[in-house]
């Protein structure tokens, strides 16, 4: 069979999107051919025309279309580490409490962790105690970056970044002025903050 029926291939591809929606899961080729009443070989050559055609992904007996890549996107897993003191420094051990999926094209790819934000030395920076900060891992940072930062105590708190140029010193700059700057002898750098996930 040549002739490929155009109104055909759309009715299959509604069917796929609508399968998928009430199933979470694509129809197999049998289940095309008897909602279409045609047979399984023909819904087959019908699935290879239409990813030709460019209307469907069919790789290897796997479906998809734009509306199935947008019901599924891409996420990152990223640990939830518990809480991280937003006041005065302090020691945590970081433990994993669950995964939380967030989606790549809003928080983006590579190592991100998720940590609770404790106390109130961070609200002027819009980050309130409870709030769920995402953490890009990484040891480099710009001035102005808030950070999560180890100091020669090996204590970890969460700051913004900035350069005492009269002092010579790394300054950990809280955002609420009830707290004072801690210029720590050394500054390990484990992330930077990229997102504030609202806990209302």
């Amino acid at each position: 069979m040549r002739y490929k029926d155009d109104s055909l291939k759309l009715r299959i591809k509604e069917y796929i999107e609508t399968y998928y929606k009430e199933h979470n899961d694509t129809p197999t080729t049998r289940d095309i051919a008897a909602k279409m009443h045609t047979a399984s070989s023909t819904a087959h050559r019908y699935l290879k025309s239409m990813h030709d055609d460019g209307m469907i992904s069919y790789i290897d007996g796997v479906i998809s279309t734009k509306l199935i890549d947008m019901l599924n996107p891409a996420v990152n897993n990223a640990a939830v580490v518990g809480s991280i003191p937003c006041g005065t420094p302090d020691e945590r051990e970081a433990q994993i409490e669950e995964y939380m999926p967030l989606p790549v094209s809003v928080f983006g790819d590579g190592s991100i962790y998720i940590l609770h934000a404790d106390g109130d030395s961070m609200i002027n920076a819009g980050i309130d105690d409870g709030d769920l900060v995402v953490i890009r891992e990484q040891t480099d940072a710009k001035i102005g970056d808030i950070v999560v930062a180890m100091d020669n105590e090996n204590r970890n708190t969460l700051k913004r970044l900035i350069y005492d140029n009269k002092r010579q010193n790394w300054c950990l700059h809280p955002e609420n002025p009830a707290y004072d700057d801690i210029y720590p002898k050394s500054l390990d750098i484990q992330g930077i903050a990229t997102h504030v996930i609202k806990i209302l």
